[in-house]
């Protein structure tokens, strides 16, 4: 009988513990990340489709530079996208055609300080597992969005960079981009992120 008040005490001392050292990660990747200046990193992508089934991979680059500079290009179909602060121009060189429109609010995958910052006040936060390098971590948001019903992310606990993000959206669609070669505050030329079309290509405007 005198074990059991013990053992609750232990459990909830452990899960207290747990509990700061969770936030303490979440908040020294939100000031890395807030903090950096330019991110380079190569990634995959797959993303899948509940209704169908079906599952799509694509491999590419990311450039970002702040304030709102992004440059993202996809191998297999050719895809390069290019935001130059005011516009998102993304091209299809196969198809020789571009489409240009306003730039809006730059991808969580590609500026993920978008949702860390204040996570606590946009979001429940769960674990869902822990290994020896990298804890997964649930976003959960607290108010109703069109653009996501849950985030997970991947993080490596000692470097604090970002391994992985998925998006769930209300669709059953889900997109996971996972990083590798990642470079926090590589120099990066200007020229990265201006986007001329190329002679005889067709320009769609919106």
């Amino acid at each position: 009988m005198k074990i059991k008040p013990l053992f609750l005490l232990l459990f909830f001392i452990t899960q207290h513990l747990f509990a700061l050292d969770l936030d303490e990660i979440i908040d020294k990747t939100a000031e890395k990340y807030n903090d950096l200046n330019s991110f380079y990193a190569e990634f995959t992508q797959v993303l899948c489709d509940e209704l169908s089934g079906t599952c799509q991979l694509f491999e590419g680059k990311i450039y970002f530079k702040r304030p709102n500079f992004f440059r993202m290009e996809i191998g297999d179909p050719a895809q390069i996208y290019v935001g130059d602060s005011s516009s998102l121009w993304i091209y299809m060189p196969d198809k020789k055609r571009a489409i240009r429109q306003s730039l809006g609010e730059i991808p969580v995958q590609i500026n993920p300080d978008i949702f860390l910052k204040d996570y606590g006040k946009k979001f429940n936060i769960e674990l869902i597992s822990e290994e020896e390098k990298i804890v997964r971590i649930a976003l959960l948001p607290k108010d109703d969005t069109d653009i996501y019903t849950k985030v997970i992310i991947e993080i490596h606990k000692k470097r604090h960079e970002i391994q992985s993000i998925s998006i769930q959206d209300q669709t059953g669609q889900e997109s996971k981009f996972s990083f590798d070669k990642i470079e926090i505050n590589k120099k990066l030329s200007k020229s990265l992120f201006e986007f001329k079309p190329p002679q005889g290509t067709k320009v769609d405007e919106f």
